[in-house]
């Protein structure tokens, strides 16, 4: 099991082997590991609330069989993602209700995140942040140069501020809505986490130029990367959630490290977990608890206030479907929506789970097949007429964030007028990686899955 863990991660150095065995530890010494198939099924469980869930994509089948026939060609999951730039696909946001059924749909290019504060609904969509207010029924657009595959966006405590994650960049932004100004960043290229899965380095500045060196890409210009960043193949963490403890330190999952971290605004960071499979959500629960989604073996891991494991529940309620049998886990999230009830997102059984640890109650709310759900909130039903009706109808203002501290300023900042960057670089990136690693996100190309 651990050799599988270590290889699935690719974890080569002491300090990291070092955190994977007290994962290890932790996991070994909980007693309350669960099963949904061992609750009680309640078809009314939620029924008081609407769902409001992103659809990054409507290819879910498709990608399904491209998994398979790797799966089936002994093909290894170790390096998972594209390695080539691509266009943003066309996604929905979705409201359904709990208690009849009744859904609406509206069309969006690829949202990720999602979060409500009051009467307003932030969604990561692509290369921007999207805030549709039903009082002022205006829809704020904000973007930054630096805004790439944007994976999640949270309101801070206070409601002033936004906290985002740019997958592309490996990095962490959070900017003042009101003033439209970049107030904390925080690279995982800079903190340690510069390699990527093909054994490229990457740097956010510095002299080292890509021609001069075939394993070190150098991102000082984010407008070279056309609004995409690094492709999943190319990124170093791929940061896929971070999401406020508290107004001075944040939660942070790397999919490709195993990791799920705790950073403050210092730029401080600790793994608290490590040895996951490729995880997604790290999240607030319920009564001062946190969750990891540990994707790949489709569980949710639940901590205490120290960040020590107590719970550990899997999604294993029933067999994946026929379309999707030989697959393995894929649970994309598992978020708290109120009072301890949860939600988990599992793709490979086209369902959301909503599930009580407390009383034992699961039940399963079944999706489309071919949508390929990100996120989810909990909304009461008298707010999602105004935060999901028409919003596509709003009145839009664009914003530019800007970075008047130089919080992402790179060292050759100066002079990035007079480099020209060749515009297949990505590609030749991918070609360096050599071997297995080349082989692998050649294949995947077009189908990113985090």
């Amino acid at each position: 099991m651990l050799k599988r863990i270590l290889n699935a991660n690719q974890l080569p150095h002491v300090g990291q082997l070092r955190n994977v065995l007290n994962t290890v530890r932790k996991l070994a010494a909980v007693t309350h590991c669960e099963s949904l198939a061992d609750y009680t099924n309640d078809s009314t469980l939620g029924n008081h609330l609407d769902l409001v869930f992103t659809v990054k994509h409507q290819q879910q089948r498709a990608l399904n069989r491209i998994m398979r026939k790797r799966l089936c060609g002994g093909r290894s999951l170790k390096v998972l993602g594209g390695r080539t730039l691509r266009p943003y696909r066309d996604g929905l946001l979705v409201q359904q209700a709990l208690r009849n059924g009744h859904s609406e749909k509206m069309q969006i290019r690829e949202p990720f995140g999602l979060d409500r504060r009051e009467m307003r609904l932030a969604v990561a969509a692509g290369d921007e942040v999207r805030i549709y207010d039903a009082c002022e029924h205006t829809t704020h657009v904000y973007r930054n140069p630096w805004f790439a595959q944007l994976h999640s966006v949270y309101f801070s405590p206070d409601g002033s501020r936004l906290l985002v994650v740019s997958t592309g960049f490996d990095t962490v932004l959070e900017f003042d809505i009101e003033r439209c100004e970049l107030t904390m960043a925080w690279n995982a290229w800079e903190h340690g986490y510069n390699i990527s899965p093909a054994g490229i380095r990457i740097n956010r500045g510095g002299q080292a130029r890509f021609d001069s060196d075939p394993h070190c890409v150098v991102v000082d210009n984010p407008d070279a990367w056309r609004g995409f960043g690094l492709p999943t193949g190319l990124t170093a963490a791929h940061l896929n959630n971070a999401r406020y403890r508290d107004d001075q330190s944040f939660l942070v999952t790397l999919f490709h490290h195993g990791s799920a971290l705790l950073v403050n605004r210092q730029g401080e960071s600790r793994e608290v977990l490590n040895g996951l499979l490729s995880p997604h959500g790290f999240e607030p629960g319920w009564q001062h608890q946190y969750l990891v989604t540990d994707t790949r073996r489709g569980r949710a891991i639940f901590l205490d206030e120290s960040f020590e494991v107590n719970r550990v529940v899997s999604m294993d309620a029933c067999p994946p479907s026929s379309s999707r049998a030989g697959l393995d886990e894929w649970l994309q999230n598992v978020l708290h929506l109120e009072n301890g009830l949860y939600a988990a997102i599992d793709i490979h059984r086209s369902c959301i789970w909503l599930f009580q640890p407390s009383g034992k109650r699961v039940r399963r709310v079944e999706i489309n097949p071919n949508w390929a759900v990100q996120n989810v909130i909990a909304v009461p039903p008298q707010h999602v007429k105004c935060l999901n009706r028409r919003l596509d109808h709003y009145s839009e203002v664009i914003h530019q964030v800007t970075d008047t501290r130089g919080l992402m300023q790179t060292p050759n900042s100066s002079t990035r007028q007079k480099r020209k960057r060749p515009t297949r670089r990505p590609e030749m990136a991918a070609r360096s990686g050599g071997g297995q690693a080349e082989a692998a996100g050649t294949s995947h190309s077009k189908a990113t899955r985090s």
